[in-house]
Parts: C-alpha cells; sequence; structure tokens
C-alpha cells in the first residue's frame, strides 16, 4: 500500500478516496507524518492529504487532514473577515492561494465557497455567522456540494480576472506596498550618499537625516525631537527627553526618555535618562565593564560642570547631557 506506513487511520482510509477523485499523486511520502500531492488543473490548484488529525470541534467534532487550495486573490480589507469563518482557513498572501483543511473534499468544496463569497464582497460575515451558513454548507443543505464546482469555477474565473494585476504581484499586499528595488550610490560633497528608489521610508528617513546632519552641524541638534514631539536640545545644548541607547523611529523621532538611572563611569556618577529599564541597565552595564565599548558607542564629552554628554548610539549625534551627582 502506498501509504502503509502512515500512523493515522483517517487519512490512511481516505487516501484511496483521494485516487478514485485525483488519480495517482505526483509526490508521495510513504513515512510517518507523510504525504501525498496533487497538482490539478480547473478549479482546484492543488490538493495534499497528510499523514495528521487535526482535532477540530466547529461546526462540529470531526478531524482534519485533508487541503484544497484554489488560485484566488483576496483584498487586504476583506482578509480578516475571510479568515473568521473557520480556523481550517489559510491564505497564502504571495502564492495567491486560498487553502482549506477539513476531512474530505466536500467540507473544502464549502468552506471555499463560503470564503470567495466573502472576499468578492457578495456575503459579509456578519451573514455567514447570523445565519449559521458555515455548518449549513458543510451539510449541503444550502448548495449540494456536486453543484459547488461549477459555481466556484465561475468565481474563481472572475476573481481572477478582476485582481490580475494583483495576483500577479511578488508580494502580498496586506503586508508590503511595492517591491524592493536595488539601490544606487551617487558621490557628492565626499561622501556616499544612499538614493533610495522604492525602499522603506526608514531607509529615506536615514538619508535624509545624514543630509541636514552635514549641511548644518552647528545648532542642528535644536531641530530633534522625541517621539513625544519635545526637542532633545534645551538652550543649544542636549538635555534629558531623549534617549541615547536606542535607533530613532521611522519618522525620525528619538525615543521619549522615561527611566532614570544613576551612570558610573570612570569612577564617577551621572543621571542617566532612557525611554526604558533594558536600556538603561545595557549601559550602566556598558559603562562599568567595558568602558572602551560604552566610549565607542556614545562618545563621551564632558562641559565645564563635569556634566557627560552622550552621542546617540545608532545616529552618533549627541543628544543628552547626564548631570554630575557626586
Amino acid at each position: 500500500m502506498s501509504v502503509s506506513n502512515w500512523i493515522h487511520t483517517r487519512p490512511k482510509k481516505y487516501y484511496v478516496e483521494c485516487v478514485k477523485l485525483f488519480g495517482k499523486p505526483d509526490a508521495i511520502s510513504n513515512k510517518k507524518h507523510g504525504f501525498a500531492f496533487w497538482k490539478t488543473k480547473g478549479l482546484f490548484d492543488e490538493h495534499i492529504l497528510r499523514d495528521e488529525d487535526v482535532k477540530h470541534c466547529v461546526p462540529r467534532n470531526h478531524h482534519d487532514y485533508f487541503y484544497s487550495s484554489v488560485k484566488f486573490f483576496v483584498p487586504k480589507n476583506k482578509l480578516f473577515d475571510v479568515l473568521k469563518i473557520s480556523g481550517s482557513l489559510n491564505y497564502d498572501g504571495l502564492k495567491k492561494l486560498l487553502t482549506a483543511r477539513c476531512g474530505g473534499i466536500g467540507a473544502n468544496y464549502a468552506t471555499l465557497y463560503l470564503a470567495m463569497m466573502v472576499a468578492n464582497g457578495k456575503l459579509s460575515i456578519s451573514q455567514v455567522k447570523k445565519n449559521d451558513m458555515y455548518p449549513r454548507m458543510i451539510r449541503g443543505e444550502i448548495i449540494p456540494h456536486k453543484d459547488l464546482h461549477t459555481i466556484m469555477y465561475k468565481l474563481k474565473k472572475q476573481n481572477n480576472k478582476k485582481y490580475k494585476g494583483k495576483i500577479k504581484a511578488l508580494y502580498a499586499d496586506y503586508a508590503y506596498d511595492k517591491c524592493y528595488k536595488k539601490t544606487k550610490k551617487r558621490q557628492k560633497g565626499g561622501h556616499h550618499e544612499l538614493v533610495i528608489l522604492g525602499a522603506t521610508a526608514l531607509a529615506k528617513w536615514w538619508d535624509n537625516s545624514n543630509k541636514k546632519t552635514r549641511k548644518n552641524k552647528k545648532g542642528g541638534g535644536r531641530k530633534l525631537k522625541s517621539t513625544r514631539n519635545k526637542n532633545c536640545y534645551t538652550r543649544k545644548k542636549p538635555g534629558t527627553k531623549c534617549c541615547p541607547h536606542m535607533p530613532p523611529d521611522e519618522k525620525g523621532r528619538y525615543r521619549a526618555t522615561n527611566e532614570k538611572n544613576k551612570l558610573t563611569y570612570k569612577g564617577k556618577r551621572y543621571m542617566l535618562h532612557t525611554c526604558c529599564q533594558m536600556c538603561a541597565d545595557n549601559m550602566m552595564k556598558e559603562s562599568k565593564k567595558n568602558p572602551g565599548v560604552f566610549k565607542r558607542h556614545y562618545a563621551p564629552k564632558f562641559d565645564k560642570k563635569g556634566n557627560m554628554i552622550l552621542k546617540n548610539k545608532h545616529t552618533k549625534k549627541y543628544i543628552q547631557t547626564l548631570k554630575l551627582i557626586n
């Protein structure tokens, strides 16, 4: 037997039915936790029978092991509603494959039909829940399973035509807005400047931030803001509003400080302000055990009163003054 080494009884028995429906599998693994795979054309793109037994209590007690997938684009504003239909539904945003995992082809038909209808906006998730449509569809009470194939194939063709560009896209639109593109470098003012082509907002900000630093080194710190939109500088000098340990956010704002701790550096103590205790712990540990690394990260300098001024670890801009406390 092709699945003689499988350990779960239900999928082993259902394998015989699958061969009747789809013929011999394109790939098979006859071992514990193995699988049988069919690549198909028409409504379904593929079927997978796994040597597993996923217990399920809704819409009634049953067991899952058979997967059916349809090429079908799910708009991002409908994705969560589609997934609310059943825990057995999954969507691959890159392949644009809508997959149902149930105990047989009939239940997969019913589950995927509802998912398609909700994704296309022809049914709302509230209608599905209110009218108890999921268990009724699985039982074949609303539309017989044998009639679903033709209906669903029509829905698939309409969807694939409407969202042709989305289906060919090399990204999931609920995760990204566009593909990444290669970067180029150009020489300007003796510095290499990164030119971003469709990259992330953070990389764009980082480039703009470096330009501003080169343009106006003196007094430029007065324009630096915390995530509470407070100035990092007070009277042209770094204050205590911005954390020296964490990188800025995507808008270029430094993390606003919340915690106060006494930092020891070369035998003297200073009042450190950080956004969280974790930052403080890391900085205090480094200043005691690895002062050389601390110096490389924060470039400490001192004012006339002995207060220590630190750079941000990531941007290398002086961002905070630590008051000498002994």
